[in-house]
């Protein structure tokens, strides 16, 4: 048994972990389906990757795919051959390694430079491997690189008007770098093709490494023995404390020694777990209940975070706020009245967001999110954008608190968390009525992808009235949900 040919991307996968090298070559049934977040992830790269060739227009693109690989290496030797300037996605292989470059341009003197494109905003540490590899094909099937650069997305770039790829990107020199790294190749591969031939999987334990630097695809697979609150639950637990811990044997969380080494909040989520019984802090509770001023505003914010900007005045990367929700208490325990605002998917949503914040929050009360600090940003970033609103909008900056904080600082911690104080986590625990499941959209990545496909313009009437409605509906039920937290948190205290 063994692997024929090594792409480029399983040699990323050998250096971050061999079993989930030699699992994919063998047990592509262990991988779950790819999920709709995925898919635009996906299509989010391929259009970066097909901005990135304007950068060097007019070049050749060896139009084949994945399964074509004959077609690829035959059209890429005709355009070589025939003296292309700059040749997009070449395809080439050398000494059973398969690479197919970004971007390839030929020097005056023959020679190549080649560009690896990237949607990142910064030239990361496993970008080198990569390239370094894609380098050592090229040298090895006869092309002399003179030049390795790192296209990146340049993340100071504001969009106004038609992108120009070279404002877009900018270019990263990692030729020494590349270079430096060629002697280790040869190494790899022979240690990845040797795994390779191994009837069986390596016997590599769970770790950093199934997430680092990227998420493996065969993590439920490796973690299925896994006991459900386990080490790994613990909130900001180093690696090097949870191998500790499952050296002297200790899997389950409730079973870790009081004297073992844990911070104040570890600690406290420990006694839950081991008790089973709540803690509670009254007077931390007491007192952020008493900075909190009325009339009160629950907001909830949703947000795209498009790699290429979709409208004037926006970055790349930028979380821009699509939705809002609106639950206003004038006084404690009172019913709340909704607001809510949503964009169309055709306009840029921004200055109707804004425009609906200030006509619907009043001058005086504070404003409550939770984990405020993503709410903070949003509409420090709106106040930059929309600068005619700027001071308008930083004025509700300094309203803000944040329900997070008494989960955050364990003045409040309940077993059914297991150590967490998320939203979602803490929502089933302190009103166990209130649920996320079975809803259209149940989370951000579900709100993403639905506005996503909204802006795509290729839903029915039907499906988009449906689309906006499940919107409405779960972000509407996330500050629904902080109404009622709060009001559990009030009761505690008395």
């Amino acid at each position: 048994m063994f692997a024929k040919r090594i792409s480029k991307s399983q040699f990323m996968m050998g250096l971050q972990c061999l079993k989930r090298l030699w699992l994919y070559n063998y047990r592509k049934d262990l991988m779950p389906p790819v999920t709709p977040e995925q898919r635009q992830v996906f299509a989010q790269g391929r259009a970066i990757g097909a901005l990135a060739r304007g950068y060097y227009a007019g070049g050749e693109l060896v139009a084949a795919e994945y399964n074509q690989l004959p077609r690829a290496l035959k059209r890429t030797e005709e355009v070589v051959a025939g003296g292309a300037k700059v040749i997009y996605e070449g395809t080439f292989v050398f000494n059973n390694v398969l690479a197919r470059c970004d971007i390839l341009k030929r020097n005056r003197d023959g020679s190549w430079n080649l560009i690896e494109a990237k949607g990142s905003t910064a030239v990361k540490d496993e970008h080198l491997p990569d390239a370094a590899l894609q380098r050592y094909v090229l040298e090895g099937a006869g092309l002399k690189i003179k030049k390795t650069a790192l296209m990146h997305i340049n993340g100071a770039f504001v969009k106004n008007g038609p992108i120009d790829p070279k404002k877009f990107f900018s270019l990263a020199d990692i030729t020494k770098e590349t270079a430096a790294l060629r002697p280790e190749i040869s190494a790899d591969l022979e240690r990845f093709l040797e795994a390779l031939a191994s009837p069986a999987a390596p016997e590599t334990g769970i770790g950093r490494h199934c997430s680092t630097p990227y998420n493996c695809e065969f993590r439920g697979h490796c973690w299925k023995g896994v006991p459900e609150y386990s080490i790994y639950d613990i909130p900001r637990l180093s690696w090097e404390k949870k191998n500790t811990l499952k050296a002297m044997g200790i899997m389950l969380f409730k079973n870790v020694p009081d004297s073992f080494e844990l911070s104040k909040s570890q600690l406290a989520a420990l006694k839950v777990e081991k008790t089973g019984e709540r803690l509670v802090d009254k007077k931390k509770l007491a007192r952020f209940i008493k900075e909190i001023k009325y009339p009160l505003y629950h907001i909830d914010f949703e947000t795209i975070m498009p790699g290429i900007p979709l409208y004037d005045g926006s970055r790349p990367y930028q979380q821009v706020p699509f939705q809002v929700s609106l639950h206003v208490q004038a006084a404690p325990g009172a019913e709340p009245a909704h607001f809510e605002y949503l964009g169309d998917g055709k306009a840029d949503p921004r200055p109707g967001l804004a425009a609906f914040l200030l006509a619907h929050i009043g001058p005086e009360g504070t404003l409550l999110a939770y984990n405020a600090s993503f709410e903070l940003q949003r509409i420090k970033e709106l106040a930059r954008d929309l600068p005619e609103r700027g001071p308008a909008l930083l004025a509700l900056t300094e309203r803000f608190q944040d329900l997070m904080k008494p989960f955050l600082e364990r003045a409040y911690v309940h077993p059914a968390c297991h150590g967490r104080f998320s939203l979602k986590k803490v929502l089933p625990a302190l009103i166990p009525d209130m649920t996320y499941e079975g809803l259209g959209v149940a989370n951000g990545g579900d709100a993403q992808l639905a506005y996503f496909n909204l802006l795509s313009g290729e839903l029915t009437p039907a499906a988009t009235e449906k689309l906006r409605g499940d919107l409405l509906i779960y972000c509407g039920q996330d500050t629904l949900a902080m109404v009622k937290i709060l009001e559990h948190l009030r009761r505690t205290i008395l």
